[in-house]
């Protein structure tokens, strides 16, 4: 029943109890009437407050949420993508923790043991190590060619004489080319940062070698750099282990001399040793 019907009925209950009642069942009645349209009101408008303030919360409400597709909170984000950290091997030790740079001067006069010895600590390095221990092995490899050229060349000549010097110079030069090499080596590879090596190779790859972003472009161009670096290193122990095959050649020759007086591939033998030797200068 509407809020109108309601006052209707009971104005008719009034006007009625009016007719019967005389003046003060009129008076009374009044009174009642009066008091159930006060509460009638009273309701309905509290109703329509009631409304309306919801509706006023549930714009605020609205107000507050940020635009877009709410998501549930028991979800991870889904533009989030979480990429492992690249890490150096499990068995690599970064050799600058536990040494400390020792600069070599070749033209000053450097042994070959000085050389070695900075050299051990990087045998276990995860990128140098190969290196490290090829250019030991090659300065261990040269010193024994030098006592066996050095006996070789006074078995077959007299010492200090034209043919002797002919093949002593040579031999010399290759020995000390080999040496400033390796201390060259040396210097270089105590100064390759393997561990930035590795993670910046890592992080090139997983991002698929591209550099489509400012900061993968840079990764890329400083890999590249490594591995310039890299084979400089391998360019010159590539020059001492040809030097060293060389001085293996002429400790051949020099015993085939002593034998038989003469000498078939001398000659050709030394000129590679003074190409090597010039080849060599340029890596400083």
């Amino acid at each position: 029943m509407g809020r109108y019907a309601i006052i209707g009925t009971i104005t008719a209950i009034v006007l009625g109890g009016a007719t019967t009642l005389g003046f003060f069942g009129f008076l009374f009645s009044l009174i009642v009437f009066s008091t159930v349209v006060s509460l009638g009101l009273t309701f309905f408008a509290g109703r329509m407050a009631w409304r309306g303030g919801k509706r006023l919360l549930g714009w605020v409400r609205d107000r507050k949420l940020l635009p877009g597709t709410p998501q549930d909170p028991s979800r991870e984000a889904q533009d989030v993508v979480v990429e492992p950290v690249a890490s150096v091997p499990v068995d690599y030790t970064p050799a600058s923790e536990s040494f400390e740079y020792v600069h070599f001067d070749a033209d000053a006069g450097v042994s070959a043991k000085e050389i070695i010895k900075v050299l051990n600590h990087y045998t276990d390095d995860a990128v140098l190590g190969d290196r490290a221990a090829a250019a030991i092995q090659t300065l261990r490899s040269a010193e024994r060619r030098r006592k066996s050229i050095s006996a070789e060349l006074d078995d077959a000549f007299q010492h200090g004489s034209i043919s002797w010097q002919r093949f002593a110079s040579p031999a010399q030069a290759a020995l000390d080319s080999i040496l400033r090499n390796s201390a060259l080596l040396a210097n270089r590879i105590q100064a390759f940062d393997t561990e930035s090596y590795v993670r910046t190779f890592r992080s090139v790859q997983r991002d698929g070698g591209m550099g489509e972003h400012m900061g993968s472009q840079k990764r890329v161009e400083r890999l590249a750099l490594y591995q310039e670096m890299l084979d400089g290193l391998d360019a010159i122990q590539e020059t001492n282990e040809g030097l060293l095959l060389e001085l293996d050649k002429l400790a051949a020759e020099l015993s085939s001399i002593s034998a038989s007086g003469q000498s078939d591939k001398g000659d050709s033998i030394l000129e590679e040793i003074r190409r090597l030797v010039e080849e060599a200068k340029y890596y400083r």
